[in-house]
């Protein structure tokens, strides 16, 4: 599991702070915008920051142990608060051909995960021969695999980085679209959390 914690940005004395749960892809392109955002407006707040697998959220949620969170539900009900959907994508490396592959080389999280189980479900009914080459608990290590030209992989389109590519090869099955939901624990700090779910909606429309 990959964490990073983020407190106290400004060094100012805290006068109140919230937990943020953020999927781990992300760490690295929206949360930047959305710290900044936030110690901007917020300077005398302080914000703890987790990064990891969003599958690990509405159990940390319940626990108490994050105020608010973006997750990936496998389904979305009427009543949930979708803050961001895009499109997944099958990623590549920009370097190798490796999707006409057989059995093709995919690279998935080795957590029990409704994405995982969704992307093997969608291969087996493709009839394409596969091969599970390189799982990870993180999504750096999908990346780095697709980047190595190792496997190709499932992720958000935002995710990939200058290494890879979007696969267009339509013997792969479709994807469809993932969905970022903002959640808040019952015991959230309601101002904070109020104001930290405008900044990150408005950092997702900006994108």
């Amino acid at each position: 599991m990959s964490k990073c914690w983020v407190a106290d940005l400004r060094g100012t004395q805290a006068e109140e702070e919230i937990r943020l749960g953020i999927p781990e892809e992300y760490g690295d392109t929206i949360l930047p915008s959305i710290l900044a955002a936030f110690t901007e407006e917020e300077p005398t707040s302080r914000i703890f920051v987790r990064c990891s697998s969003s599958m690990e959220f509405p159990h940390a949620l319940a626990a108490g142990e994050l105020d608010i969170a973006l997750h990936s539900p496998e389904r979305v009900s009427k009543d949930d608060v979708v803050v961001h959907s895009e499109r997944a994508v099958w990623a590549g490396s920009v370097f190798h051909n490796i999707e006409t592959r057989r059995p093709l080389p995919v690279a998935l999280f080795d957590k029990t995960c409704w994405w995982r189980e969704r992307c093997l479900d969608l291969l087996r009914k493709s009839g394409l021969e596969h091969q599970i080459v390189c799982t990870s608990e993180s999504v750096s290590g999908i990346r780095a695999a697709i980047a190595a030209g190792i496997a190709i992989g499932v992720l958000p389109q935002s995710a990939l980085t200058d290494q890879m590519r979007t696969l267009a090869d339509e013997k792969l099955p479709q994807l469809g679209e993932t969905h970022l939901m903002l959640t808040s624990s019952s015991n959230a700090p309601k101002r904070l959390a109020g104001k930290l779910t405008m900044i990150i909606s408005r950092t997702f429309e900006g994108k």
